[in-house]
């Protein structure tokens, strides 16, 4: 298994990711709903630069959710910092919808 997905690969990730949350999402019923995920960044990263991995996931579930018909309203992300043997970034995205 390689370590790094290419873009390809992290857009069919978010597609699986999203098949299985779709059971979670709310009827189109005009009332705003939320989804979260969660999400981890490259684990080698720039200290500036576009974090390319966690874009590309949440791109395709954002553009999942709109080709199903949902309202994006808002987008709220939390990172959390995880130090270690090889120091990654936790991402926490919930997504307002309707």
């Amino acid at each position: 298994m390689a370590l790094f997905k290419t873009q390809d690969q992290q857009e069919k990730n978010a597609d699986n990711v999203y098949e299985t949350a779709k059971k979670y999402l709310k009827p189109k019923d005009g009332k705003m709903h939320i989804a979260m995920f969660d999400s981890t960044g490259k684990v080698f990263s720039q200290p500036f630069e576009c974090e390319s991995k966690y874009t590309t996931e949440i791109d395709a579930i954002i553009s999942a959710m709109q080709n199903d018909g949902y309202e994006i309203i808002d987008i709220k992300v939390n990172t959390i910092y995880i130090q270690g043997t090889i120091p990654t970034t936790s991402f926490h995205t919930l997504i307002m919808y309707r």
